[in-house]
C-alpha cells in the first residue's frame, strides 16, 4: 500500500535511510539522534509517502514541489524489499501528484558511485543532464505529461 506520512512513521523512515541510503553516499553524515534530527528537519520541508506492506513501513520517497517542478528529494526502499516494485510505485505515485498540481518536470539527483540508482531512474524515464562534481552528484530529469 502506498500512502502520504502518518506520525508513526519516522523512525522507520529513519532506519531506512541509514541503511539503505547512507552507505551510498560519498559524503559524512551524522548519526544517532542527530541523524534523526537531520531527517525531522528534511521531512518538514515537502511531503512523504511511504509503501506499507504487512503493517510496516518498507519504502519512502520525500518530494518537494517548486514552481511547477518536482523534486524528489529521497527515495529508499529497505533490502529486503528491493526490486518487488516498491521504488516504482512511489515514483509513479510522487509523478501522478505533481502532474495534479501542475508540474511539468521532475528533478532528481543521485550520488556518484550509486550506478544501480542511475539504471532505476533511466528505466523510468529520467536522463542525466549534469554532474556537480562539489555535490559528487548526478543530476537526472524528466519531462511529465502535460
Amino acid at each position: 500500500m502506498i500512502r502520504w506520512l502518518k506520525r508513526g512513521d519516522r523512525s522507520a523512515i529513519v532506519r531506512i535511510v541509514r541503511l539503505e541510503l547512507i552507505p551510498l553516499s560519498p559524503h559524512s553524515h551524522p548519526t544517532g539522534r542527530k541523524l534523526h534530527k537531520e531527517i525531522e528537519a528534511r521531512l518538514k520541508q515537502g511531503s512523504t509517502l511511504v509503501a506499507e506492506e504487512a503493517g510496516r513501513v518498507c519504502a519512502f520517497l520525500h518530494l518537494i514541489i517548486q514552481q511547477q517542478t518536482l523534486f524528489v528529494d529521497l527515495l529508499a526502499v529497505d533490502s529486503s524489499r528491493q526490486s518487488k516494485g516498491f521504488g516504482s510505485k512511489l515514483m509513479m505515485r510522487a509523478e501522478n501528484h505533481a502532474v495534479g498540481v501542475g508540474c511539468r518536470r521532475a528533478v532528481l539527483y543521485v550520488d556518484r558511485g550509486n550506478d544501480r540508482g542511475l539504471r532505476f531512474y533511466e528505466r523510468l524515464g529520467y536522463s542525466v543532464v549534469a554532474y556537480h562534481e562539489s555535490l559528487q552528484c548526478y543530476e537526472m530529469l524528466k519531462w511529465l505529461p502535460a
